[in-house]
């Protein structure tokens, strides 16, 4: 047996607080620990929307990954086995500020004007905030908000500037100047970011209205801190590896020089008080163990994150039992983006590749969803804003481009619901050029327009890859014979695409 395997006695110990309650859950009565509740509150349930950054499904255990039996997720998975998972569900431009304005405001980033990093999401913009707390919701963002502008549309927020730090982090609550100091608590951003959610909450005990609180962590996001109780985790352990870490960086099926993990191994080697301990040794020139020794400590950093987040999750959920609110607030629990955890050797998000376009999401609310339901329909993020209106018996305006799946969630899938979904990434880089695509249950086809304005020829800069033979992406079959027809076919539902999402300038000359 592993030493370090999670399931030790060691690290039970720590969540034990959070996981009795947790396991209390499915013998509460539907009415809750605090009364029969009037019939009209129900049917207006709370929300409680938890978001981590960078969180990709590899790392979550319910997902079953190569990382199931390594990530420290007992919170989070006991949330799934009591709702439902989503297992094809997607962002629609895989980067920290295109993806939140997208969950907000449920279109495309080119109508959000936040199509890169350097976004910003205009606080007169109608929102789903705004719409919630205008049909009586009370409303709370704390933790990351990464979109620049004050926030908008919330009752109390109490948020990170931009990326905000891990250790003592700086807070800027509603009521103080937005471009001012804020306020600087002490612990690590995870434990801060709870403990000021929970005081929020509490007060909401005595009020008649229902909340959607939005809870933003700072983690896993690079340079990977996790809190320090949790630095011996994985001690002298071997993580596993994808089968494909020790690829070429430029394999010859491929259109894209992508992200290495030799780059994060710089990082390592030339900032290593950024990062967590112990630093970064390499005691061998030989590039395959130096990439596998950056993987380990990149890994590990990457889950002791992770347990972080679970933990807190933990308590949020306690707090949730002991006040009787377990059976009608809607938890959903969420990232930002997927994120490359050593796959195709790459490190990072941006890619319409799987690991990075995936989005993980439980949702647990025990008055519609049955335990243990997986989805297999292709959700995407433009679809939350929706979804969360939807249960708040709040209109949906016009504008947003998705669609509730409250039905999905109840296995009532629509016969109309769409087969494919349309995804497309604007910065450019020469490693990670811009790009969009489709995908299908069966195919993928992306386009790296980028390239093409960097003078490669028009056919070099597509990659189609068979999810049925070849689930990990790596082989390109853009190029052979036997699937032009599902290239013609797949190329005219791409161009349909673009006209039904209003993206149809010609990215060539953007």
């Amino acid at each position: 047996m592993m030493q370090q395997k999670i399931s030790q006695n060691q690290y039970a110990n720590s969540f034990i607080y959070s996981l009795f309650g947790l396991a209390a859950l499915s013998l509460i009565p539907r009415s809750g620990i605090s009364g029969e509740q009037p019939k009209e509150d129900q049917e207006r349930p709370n929300i409680l929307f938890i978001m981590a950054d960078d969180h990709t499904s590899q790392a979550w255990g319910c997902y079953g990954s190569r990382l199931a039996d390594y990530a420290p997720t007992q919170n989070i998975d006991r949330l799934r086995s009591q709702g439902a998972l989503l297992q094809n569900c997607f962002c629609t431009n895989s980067i920290c500020v295109p993806s939140r304005a997208s969950i907000l405001t449920g279109q495309y980033s080119h109508l959000t004007d936040t199509k890169t990093l350097t976004g910003r999401l205009d606080p007169n913009r109608d929102q789903l905030a705004k719409r919630l707390q205008n049909s009586g919701y009370q409303t709370a963002l704390i933790g990351k908000w990464h979109l620049k502008s004050q926030p908008a549309g919330f009752d109390y927020y109490n948020v990170l500037h931009g990326q905000g730090r891990y250790h003592n982090p700086i807070l800027y609550e509603k009521g103080m100047e937005w471009e001012g100091d804020g306020k600087e608590y002490e612990g690590h951003s995870v434990d801060v970011i709870t403990s000021q959610a929970l005081k929020w909450l509490k007060k909401q005990e005595k009020r008649k209205d229902p909340y959607c609180m939005m809870l933003h962590f700072k983690s896993v996001h690079e340079p990977f801190y996790g809190p320090e109780r949790f630095q011996w985790l994985y001690k002298g352990e071997h993580l596993p590896e994808p089968n494909d870490l020790l690829w070429d960086e430029s394999p010859k099926n491929k259109v894209f020089r992508g992200w290495p993990l030799e780059i994060l191994m710089n990082r390592f080697l030339e900032r290593p008080k950024r990062y967590a301990p112990p630093p970064l040794k390499l005691d061998t020139e030989d590039p395959d163990k130096r990439r596998q020794a950056t993987y380990q400590k990149f890994i590990k950093d990457y889950l002791r994150g992770v347990a972080g987040i679970d933990e807190n999750i933990g308590r949020v959920m306690e707090y949730l039992e002991k006040t009787g609110q377990t059976e009608n607030t809607v938890v959903i629990y969420t990232s930002d983006q997927g994120y490359f955890l050593g796959e195709h050797n790459m490190f990072d998000k941006r890619f319409m590749l799987e690991e990075s376009a995936r989005m993980p999401f439980i949702i647990r609310y025990p008055e519609e969803i049955e335990p243990g339901t997986t989805v297999d329909d292709i959700i995407l993020n433009i679809d939350f804003a929706e979804l969360l209106l939807d249960y708040a018996g709040t209109e949906i305006p016009e504008y947003m481009q998705g669609r509730s799946f409250r039905e999905n969630l109840r296995g009532n899938t629509p016969e109309d619901w769409r087969e494919e979904m349309y995804y497309h990434y604007w910065t450019h880089q020469e490693r990670r050029p811009s790009h969009y695509g489709i995908r299908t249950d069966k195919y993928k086809l992306i386009y790296y327009y980028g390239l093409q304005r960097m003078g490669h020829q028009p056919d070099s800069c597509w990659e189609l890859y068979n999810l049925d033979e070849d689930p990990h992406e790596r082989v390109n079959v853009y190029n052979k014979p036997q699937y032009d027809e599902v290239i013609e076919r797949l190329k005219g539902k791409l161009k349909e695409l673009r006209k039904k999402y209003k993206d149809t300038a010609d990215p060539l000359k953007q």
